[in-house]
């Protein structure tokens, strides 16, 4: 159940970062500053978009770290190897 949350989770920081990205292509398309890039942007805009959100995420990961509350390592007793000994333990 704590995984399919960190998955929700993952998906709705991947949605606002795509939501983001097409806000600022959109606001990129108005400024008089881009305007010797805007055939460009205008020819590829899909990729501009993704380009922009793939930064954006990568930046939320950076800012903003996912939780390290993930599942916890089994003890050896209760693992597959339960009585047995290791041979670095060995005489």
């Amino acid at each position: 159940m704590e995984q399919a949350s960190e998955k929700i989770q993952l998906l709705l920081r991947l949605a606002l970062c795509g939501g983001g990205a097409a806000l600022l292509y959109s606001g990129a398309t108005r400024l008089s500053a881009l305007e010797e890039h805007k055939p460009w942007l205008e020819e590829h805009k899909v990729q501009a978009i993704a380009i922009t959100a793939a930064i954006l995420f990568g930046l939320s990961l950076l800012l903003f770290p996912p939780e390290e509350g993930g599942a916890e390592p089994a003890a050896p007793e209760e693992g597959p190897c339960a009585g047995y000994e290791r041979t670095e333990d060995l005489p």
